[in-house]
């Protein structure tokens, strides 16, 4: 360290040199040419300056023709974690809202119940001929001791109608309690009936499935229970790759949001769906954005990269975006841009009193220069929309420097050999 930082003065002693040699032969230019003689030049010049390259107005043209506007010099307040041996623990883990966490329903399957709207088969059975529904012959002259009821929708009332029986509610019922129902209507009625109760048309029990599937619509629900894999698979299938695709399901005013793919890997994350769920199929790729000091960046373009994977790690996206440019980056400084939630945070142990939303900016610190960094990096895991920044070396800083002292004693000599060719040749002329 002493050497590198006697080595940072010498530097600066040498750039400090160099401004005032920069600055001495200017002054001997400025003399030797004559003021009235640069001063032509400048205005020559300077009319030039609005017609150089660019891609749209000037900053002070902007804040200039503004009508209104709201200005601020308040720093952003953000939380700074350090990716180290404590808080690898928690960051290696993924921060990941699931299905199973938010909808921690047990049950094996649904039980069905009927609601408004179906339509339900009513088909009504007598021990002997002779009785309520069936007329007084042998048996055996006709295909059975029953009759079969016109299909009966269930009314806004949740009921049905039965003849002999009335009313029967239906809505919120299981079939075998709706049998059970109309048995007792009629017990002392028909001749020891029986009672099968069957679904003919479904609108109650019923899931939307909608967004980038191949058959988008309104599906009904198994008797049995289906999952949710089930049900996208029935509108068709996904027309996206499972990694590009997320799955939103909305169900009681809860909205929850998870990539398809890890749906597929984690049976415990395709859970059994309840009628009036909604599935949303969304087409977003997962991906992080590199910025700085990287080897992709190396001719002045940032990149927006996709994961290409389920989960990602720090080093994988410094592999990705090309690795650390060697004769730019500082490996101390690598840092990850994303917004944590507050009990995330907690748990790492930062003081979120100071914050006012529950959406925290967090800025994450990676040391490479550390022995451990890589392993570190390769624990950390990435999320989609994450910012990665590898700050520069700060001697680039002097090296900037240095080529703009280099450019501008350029042109000024440029400028003033060609303020003494114009003059000797109108010397010469005369």
């Amino acid at each position: 360290m002493q050497f590198q930082f006697t080595t940072l003065l010498g530097m600066g002693d040498l750039v400090t040199n160099l401004g005032l040699s920069v600055l001495g032969r200017r002054a001997a230019t400025v003399k030797r040419i004559g003021m009235p003689a640069l001063a032509l030049v400048a205005a020559a010049l300077l009319p030039a300056c609005s017609e150089l390259p660019g891609t749209g107005p000037k900053s002070d043209a902007v804040h200039g023709n503004a009508t209104a506007g709201l200005r601020s010099n308040a720093a952003l307040p953000y939380a700074l974690v350090d990716i180290s041996a404590d808080t690898i623990g928690f960051l290696s883990q993924p921060n990941l809202i699931t299905f199973q966490g938010v909808f921690p329903d047990k049950r094996p399957k649904p039980q069905q119940v009927v609601g408004v709207g179906d339509v339900l088969n009513i088909s009504i059975f007598e021990a002997a001929p002779g009785g309520l529904f069936t007329p007084p012959t042998a048996a055996g002259a006709r295909p059975g001791n029953f009759v079969d009821l016109p299909a009966q929708a269930v009314d806004q009332k949740g009921a049905i109608y039965v003849p002999y029986a009335g009313e029967i509610p239906a809505a919120a019922r299981t079939l075998p309690e709706i049998q059970q129902a109309i048995v007792a209507r009629l017990r002392n009625r028909a001749i020891e009936p029986q009672v099968v109760v069957s679904l003919n048309q479904q609108h109650s029990s019923v899931v939307s499935v909608l967004g980038d599937v191949n058959t988008p619509g309104v599906l009904a629900l198994n008797s049995v229970g289906e999952r949710l894999l089930a049900l996208i698979a029935r509108a068709g299938g996904p027309k996206f790759e499972a990694i590009e695709s997320y799955v939103t399901l909305q169900r009681d005013g809860r909205r929850v949001k998870v990539l398809l793919s890890r749906v597929v890997h984690d049976p415990r994350e395709n859970i059994f769906i309840r009628p009036n769920d909604v599935i949303f199929i969304t087409r977003e790729s997962p991906t992080f954005t590199a910025l700085g000091a990287l080897n992709q960046n190396v001719f002045g373009f940032n990149s927006e990269i996709p994961f290409d994977v389920e989960s990602l790690t720090l080093a994988q996206a410094i592999g990705k975006a090309g690795g650390l440019n060697d004769q730019q980056s500082d490996p101390a400084e690598v840092y990850v841009y994303r917004y944590e939630d507050r009990p995330f945070l907690e748990k790492l142990g930062v003081d979120t009193k100071r914050f006012s939303y529950d959406r925290i900016p967090t800025i994450y610190h990676l040391n490479l220069r550390d022995p451990g960094g890589m392993l570190l990096a390769a624990g950390f895991q990435m999320r989609t929309k994450d910012v990665m920044y590898v700050a520069n070396a700060r001697v680039v800083d002097y090296y900037k420097l240095l080529t703009l002292i280099s450019n501008t004693a350029n042109t000024t000599s440029a400028t003033a050999n060609a303020v003494t060719n114009v003059n000797t040749a109108v010397k010469t002329r005369w």
